[in-house]
């Protein structure tokens, strides 16, 4: 069993428009469970503002590091990290690069797919509906961790979201996804908010959205690394899920990574 210091590197604030509390009251929380690492990570603001209903204002970037610095300041004996969840395209690889990592000097960075362009148009996951949009998801997800700019992939199976049945596709497409991540030597998460979410009603009966068995147990024969994190969108659910994601893994044998390595962080030089 996994009986170590808890961490967490999946943490949204307020600012991103869709979860609750500010930077304070999850480092409070996790303090109070004796964590070691918090990780913030609010969905990235955008230099388009493209997708702003669920995403942090580029206005309020400034504010969320003010936020973090804050709680650093009051809960010395956390490490608090500075990230954020990141939808990738080639447009913003200056805006990761030079200005959030460079100049800003973020910690980390989450890729994450929650939109897939597919025939010039994005949709969000929960339309994944054919085999086609399966491709289109994986192709950009393989993209993502191609581009070199991110510690983990966030829900790797969060195709679960709309693809509603597990079939050959989805089974050639996760070992695409899962021989990608073995080359590339980045981390895939398990999301413990797949835990807390309304499941999702298929032709063989209620499921998680993710994370999905078929995909994990697929994982199993791949020389990967897995994290396994809350993804916290209330203070109260700061160390959420996480166990049942350590379960998950150890139901696979698959190896967990307690922390990132990081290059020298923010937090390392305060």
């Amino acid at each position: 069993m996994y009986f170590m210091a808890m961490n967490n590197y999946h943490t949204h604030t307020y600012l991103c428009k869709h979860a609750e509390g500010a930077a304070s009251a999850y480092a409070e929380e996790a303090s109070r469970q004796h964590m070691e690492i918090l990780g913030f990570s609010d969905h990235t603001p955008l230099p388009d503002n493209r997708w702003p209903e669920v995403r942090m204002a580029m206005a309020d970037l400034d504010r969320y590091e003010r936020q973090i610095d804050r709680a650093r300041r009051e809960f010395p004996g956390i490490t608090i990290l500075k990230g954020l969840e990141c939808e990738w395209d080639s447009d913003y690889h200056g805006f990761y690069h030079d200005e959030i990592l460079g100049q800003r000097r973020f910690d980390y960075l989450i890729g994450a797919v929650h939109f897939f362009k597919y025939q010039g148009s994005w949709y969000d996951l929960k339309y994944v509906r054919t085999a086609a949009h399966l491709r289109a998801y994986t192709d950009l997800l393989i993209r993502t961790m191609e581009s070199g700019l991110f510690a983990f992939i966030a829900h790797p199976d969060g195709f679960g979201s709309g693809y509603g049945h597990w079939d050959s596709e989805a089974a050639a497409c996760s070992r695409d996804i899962l021989s990608a991540a073995a080359d590339l030597d980045i981390p895939l998460e398990i999301n413990g908010y797949g835990f807390r979410k309304p499941p999702k009603r298929t032709s063989k009966g209620p499921r998680l959205k993710y994370p999905l068995n078929s995909f994990w147990e697929i994982a199993s024969s791949y020389p990967i690394k897995v994290i396994c994190n809350s993804d916290a969108h209330r203070p109260e659910d700061v160390g959420a899920s996480i166990d049942s994601a350590r379960d998950l893994a150890g139901r696979f044998n698959l190896d967990i990574i307690e922390k990132l390595p990081l290059r020298e962080t923010a937090a390392q030089r305060c």
